[in-house]
């Protein structure tokens, strides 16, 4: 696929978060202008108005990167993706190397570094955790599941960060209103606010409001059918309370601009409308040919060539125009990725 493709250089791939989360630099583009400038994100406040809803996912990042053995000693990587059935024991999983997995019906934990938990070098001898198939493990107890994730998990953080989980990400790899625990990847474009820059948002009018869709790891697969229409996403759970609903239709109706933070934020609001369900799975994928319905306007972080992140803000702004943004992006040294800076749609 040649399309959606740009070369960044790797000196732009942020390997940790700015000093301060408001501190990064943001990028706005005018749809109706092609107008582009340059901010510091905690202008946002300013950007936004009386007559802007901001929507943003208050989703939790789990510490769902553990590493374990095989009946036969083989070390093995586990990202827990979510959990399936009522009893929260059940885990789809992406194991590397996955063929690992194949070959044993048990799994042993094995020690972490101890930055992320004074603990995480007391290990459970009877800790056995059970290997359904090659993608989905079974934990004896709950107990189990909570010392995996208290003990010895550490933060996933995405591929292009080429360093191990430090202390740092255990704060900054998470938003400052994250609530309900689920994402196993951080909703990167809403890591810039802080408590203050939210509270002036709203004391200049602004109403914030929040959903949960819990990022799994297909945010960071690339494309790679020629035809973009045959990718598919991995399902992700999303949910949207009935009073946050009835306040962005009634802002609709009020033809007040809706701001979506973030990918995630956009697919749970246009799926919920398009299926009117507010809770359970989504694996939208949004394309050239789609029609917004809820989302106007949109904040997001720099996304990687050829993946469905890319294609979803081309969809909201044009391929074309967006290959101008990141071009000027590059040409200013904005920083890339999760970690990096943002931009603004609208």
């Amino acid at each position: 696929m040649d399309t959606y493709n740009y070369i960044l250089p790797k000196e732009l791939i942020a390997q940790y978060p700015s000093k301060k989360r408001d501190e990064s630099r943001l990028l706005c583009y005018k749809k109706s202008t092609k107008e582009i400038s340059h901010h510091i994100f905690h202008d946002l406040s300013t950007l936004l108005t009386n007559n802007d809803v901001l929507v943003l996912n208050n989703t939790k990042v789990i510490p769902a990167r553990f590493f374990a053995k095989t009946e036969n000693d083989k070390e093995v990587e586990i990202l827990l993706v979510r959990a399936i059935g009522i009893d929260n024991l059940v885990w789809k999983v992406l194991g590397s190397p996955r063929k690992q997995l194949e070959k044993t019906k048990s799994l042993t934990l094995t020690p972490q570094s101890p930055i992320l938990s004074p603990q995480s070098s007391i290990l459970n001898p009877t800790l056995s955790i059970q290997v359904i198939d090659q993608d989905t493990i079974r934990f004896k107890e709950h107990k189990d599941l909570e010392f995996v994730l208290n003990n010895v998990g550490q933060m996933p953080l995405p591929p292009y960060i080429k360093r191990g989980s430090e202390e740092v990400d255990i704060d900054r790899y998470q938003t400052v209103f994250a609530q309900n625990p689920g994402a196993v990847a951080a909703p990167t474009a809403s890591l810039h606010f802080t408590e203050d820059l939210l509270n002036k948002i709203k004391s200049n009018g602004t109403e914030v409001l929040f959903v949960t869709l819990h990022v799994g790891p297909g945010t960071f697969l690339p494309i790679r059918s020629n035809d973009i229409r045959e990718h598919m996403l991995i399902p992700e759970s999303y949910y949207i309370e009935s009073e946050t609903w009835g306040k962005i239709s009634n802002a609709k109706k009020n033809k007040k601009r809706i701001v979506a933070c973030g990918s995630t934020t956009v697919r749970a609001l246009e799926y919920a409308h398009m299926i009117n369900k507010f809770s359970g799975l989504t694996s939208l994928f949004i394309t050239p040919e789609f029609k917004f319905q809820i989302v106007d306007s949109m904040i997001t972080n720099f996304h990687l060539p050829k993946t469905t992140l890319l294609v979803l803000v081309s969809a909201l702004a044009g391929w074309e125009n967006i290959k101008t943004i990141y071009e000027e992006a590059i040409k200013e040294k904005y920083r890339f990725y999760s970690y990096g800076d943002a931009m603004m749609i609208s």
